[in-house]
């Protein structure tokens, strides 16, 4: 599973349409990312391998 972080800061000043604003940019933004992981994880594994994902987690366990 990819996982992606993002983070900004959050500001205390803001009027009504300013936080309306944010709030719709950061569902977009969290949909876009969702969407992004999904076609990651689509992709076959031998792709995957190819463009830099590790195979499995290795544990000495």
């Amino acid at each position: 599973m990819a996982i992606a972080l993002h983070h900004s800061p959050v500001r205390r000043s803001a009027g009504l349409t300013t936080l309306v604003r944010e709030t719709v940019a950061r569902i977009v933004s969290a949909w876009q990312r969702r969407r992004a992981e999904r076609e990651l994880e689509g992709m076959p594994f031998d792709l995957r391998k190819d463009i830099g994902f590790r195979s499995r987690e290795k544990s000495a366990r």
